[in-house]
């Protein structure tokens, strides 16, 4: 596996530093006969074991030449010479291409206290950069004779928000809604359960992920958000509560697995996409531990994970079946034809998805399945993974 540069995310009160990076990936549902374990990481394994004869590398089937996967000569230069084209028109108008961020908005994280009056939270924002002049915000709130309404809290506000957008984001309306957000759903899904739940605009909890993300450094948003049951105030603060508390949560069980061995081979982020992945695969806590460990052998022996959540993830189709073309491309998320972790995670975890990610259990195998009798089945190499396909899935 090919060593990456190191990073560091700070987080609201935790310095997490991302070691050497092994991969990247997510997943869901997988086609059984593509999935594919690692083996344990040197804490995991006791090297005092006998040894095992040496089992054939698992190597995704060839692509060859079908159509699509090389573009005709011609093709590519009509394609090339139409970009040349288009450049220099952009260049005659004096268009300015820049490279931007991942996250585009400059918003910034902000604590109000219990107890805090009007006047310091004035001086809050300020100091934060988010107003100008802090006695004209004061005078806006008093004038709408809201200072009584400011709620303590951790709030994400942008750089360039008018006085009206702020004072709607610190305001309590006191309507709170209990709302479970299952274990498994993308932001996309949890976006649209919110909006019909609370009524809050489309999109509404996807742009507060992202603000997250640019306010905490984050190199990706999808899976830094816990699943679990949380109190939502229904208004215009709907969405961005919810995404702080949920990514508060993941912060606060990840801070509880920050003694993993595994942190001396993978980063965090590393680990929080996995634990997407096993949450993508199972909703059954008892077989998340034995799903980590065909994970980690996979990814130890760099083999390919071969989970066909992360593709439909990248599809966005969770429920039809995943076409032959999309498995043969190679993409980011197609760990069928690649080796390593996708480049994000896939789906909100649970706290057992992250255990498991964090201490998975010590296995020899590198196949598992969900055959027909609700049990999930495993196997060390190809063979014996066949064997249960014939039987369990036919």
């Amino acid at each position: 596996m090919a060593d990456s540069k190191n990073s560091n995310v700070t987080t609201r009160s935790m310095k997490v530093t991302i070691g050497e990076k092994k991969s990247q990936v997510p997943s869901k549902k997988r086609n059984d006969e593509e999935k594919e374990p690692v083996k344990p990481h040197p804490p995991i394994k006791n090297k005092s074991e006998g040894k095992v004869a040496l089992r054939k590398p698992i190597v995704p089937p060839p692509i060859g030449k079908r159509k699509g996967y090389r573009r005709p000569m011609k093709e590519l230069l009509l394609i090339s010479l139409l970009a040349i084209v288009i450049l220099a028109g952009m260049g005659a108008v004096g268009w300015n291409i820049s490279r931007k961020a991942p996250f585009d908005d400059e918003v910034v994280a902000v604590t109000i206290e219990a107890g805090m009056s009007a006047t310091e939270v004035s001086f809050i924002l300020e100091e934060a950069g988010i107003i100008d002049d802090r006695k004209r915000f004061l005078d806006y709130v008093v004038s709408r004779q809201a200072a009584s309404l400011l709620k303590s809290g951790t709030y994400i506000l942008g750089k360039n928000s008018t006085h009206e957008e702020i004072l709607k984001a610190l305001s309590s309306t006191g309507r709170v809604l209990e709302l479970l957000v299952y274990p498994g759903y993308t932001l996309k899904q949890i976006d649209e359960m919110l909006t019909v739940r609370t009524g809050s605009k489309p999109g509404a909890f996807v742009k507060a992920a992202r603000e997250i993300g640019s306010a905490y450094g984050l190199r990706f948003v999808e899976g830094w958000f816990l699943g679990g049951t949380y109190p939502v105030e229904i208004g215009e603060r709907s969405a961005r509560d919810l995404a702080l508390s949920m990514f508060f949560a993941t912060e606060e069980v990840v801070r509880t697995l920050s003694d993993s061995p595994l942190l001396d081979r993978y980063s965090i982020e590393e680990l929080i996409i996995i634990a997407s992945m096993i949450q993508a695969e199972t909703q059954d806590q008892s077989q998340m531990g034995g799903i980590a460990s065909v994970i980690h052998n996979r990814l130890e022996k760099n083999e390919p994970l071969g989970i066909d959540a992360t593709t439909r993830y990248e599809l966005d189709d969770w429920e039809n079946p995943i076409p032959v073309e999309a498995l043969e491309q190679k993409t980011p998320y197609n760990t069928r034809r690649k080796t390593g972790l996708p480049p994000s995670g896939i789906a909100a975890p649970s706290r057992a998805a992250l255990h498991a990610a964090f201490y998975p259990e010590t296995t020899p195998y590198f196949y598992y399945l969900h055959g027909f009798d609700k049990r999930i089945h495993y196997a060390v190499d190809y063979e014996e993974h066949k064997q249960n396909i014939e039987k369990y899935r036919k």
